[in-house]
């Protein structure tokens, strides 16, 4: 059973399916069901009427268009010649500012932002922080040259030991050999009476002279072995040196980089270049917007004077101001909106209609229930229609 399904044992059954709408079920008699049929019946007029108004208020408006592209197209002489120069440079001026659009920046708007507060600094800094990194790089390569340095001397000492060892071998093993031509000499003169005194002799001098040679020898590898000891030791001095200022360049330099959020000089030069370009970006766009405000200017005030009720939206569409076909593009576009919200309100004005006749054609049937709809009645003045 429908809403009212009393009204099928009518003679005009159209009409019964007019006041079934709500689509609830029950009978006349509830007052639960009669309130949703008043409801939903309200509630559809006033939809109706607001889109029924808001379509109307768009479509004084777009009338309005249509009268602004008239008076647009009815412009002569200097005034035409004014607004087609100003709308070319508008053109022309938002072409340029395309071009600045067309490289993403490569810094975040924080580090953008970190930039700009260190502007002033920032030239030098990256200056002295290149500069320190060069020193940095110089002390390692005199560090890597002082350990070859040191490597070397130690070397060096411990070459002179190795020789003292080996002349004092040496030493000992001459020592033994001429102890034993002597004793062989000795023994060769008592057998055979031979006087055997020069050989004797010559081979008492020659130990004399190796030993004098390898006295000499290992004093000599005693001193080298010193200065080179001494030497080993001022390297590591000024190598201690060295180290100390390695670390202190190297501190600044660290430091530097997690202060300019970097990895180097380079990258850092590199961020500050695109800080630069964007910087000049920005400026190019802000003088870029404010030609375009001069012009946008003279467009609006010369439509002004013909007459044009809005004149803001045709600021923002320049290229029909030149361009015929643009225009009629745009009367065409204004001409589609305008029927296509005619037929809406046509629309809305039916759905409000047929709301209406079903509460009046309730109460015609029904007059038990008129007190309950009077305030319907009164609202949307009913009574003249009944």
């Amino acid at each position: 059973m429908g809403l009212f399904s009393w009204f099928k044992k009518k003679k005009k059954k159209a009409e019964a399916t007019e006041v079934r709408q709500a689509g609830l079920s029950g009978t006349i008699e509830d007052s639960a069901v009669r309130q949703a049929f008043y409801k939903e019946c309200s509630d559809l007029i006033d939809e109706a009427v607001l889109q029924s108004e808001q379509a109307k208020n768009e479509y004084s408006l777009v009338t309005t268009y249509l009268s602004d592209v008239q008076k647009i197209e009815a412009l002569t002489g200097e005034s035409k010649a004014e607004v087609e120069a100003a709308a070319n440079s508008l053109i022309a001026l938002e072409k340029e500012k395309e071009k600045l659009r067309t490289k993403e920046p490569s810094i975040s708007e924080a580090q953008k932002g970190f930039f700009a507060l260190h502007e002033e600094e920032m030239p030098r800094t990256i200056r002295w922080l290149k500069g320190e990194e060069e020193h940095q790089r110089e002390i390692e390569s005199k560090m890597r040259y002082l350990e070859g340095e040191k490597a070397a001397y130690r070397m060096e000492r411990e070459e002179c030991l190795d020789r003292n060892e080996f002349f004092k071998k040496l030493m000992i093993g001459i020592s033994v050999g001429v102890v034993g031509f002597l004793i062989l000499f000795y023994l060769i003169g008592e057998k055979t009476g031979k006087d055997l005194r020069i050989p004797f002799l010559l081979t008492v001098i020659a130990a004399l002279l190796f030993a004098m040679y390898l006295l000499v020898s290992t004093r000599k590898n005693i001193y080298n072995m010193k200065v080179a000891e001494i030497r080993r030791n001022q390297v590591i001095e000024v190598e201690n040196k060295m180290k100390l200022r390695y670390v202190n360049c190297t501190w600044g330099i660290e430091y530097a980089y997690e202060k300019y959020h970097t990895s180097g000089s380079m990258h850092l030069e590199s961020m500050w270049r695109e800080y630069l370009r964007i910087r000049a970006e920005e400026e190019a766009s802000r003088k870029n917007e404010r030609q375009q405000e001069v012009h946008r200017g003279v467009i609006i005030a010369q439509l002004r004077r013909a007459g044009v009720s809005d004149t803001g939206i045709w600021v923002m569409q320049p290229q029909a101001l030149i361009d015929k076909n643009e225009m009629v593009e745009v009367r065409h576009s204004l001409n589609v909106r305008r029927q296509k919200l005619r037929e809406h309100i046509d629309y809305n004005m039916k759905q409000k209609e047929r709301n209406e006749t079903a509460i009046i054609r309730f109460v015609k049937e029904h007059p038990e229930y008129a007190e309950e709809v009077k305030d319907l009645f009164e609202r949307y003045r009913l009574l003249q229609r009944m």
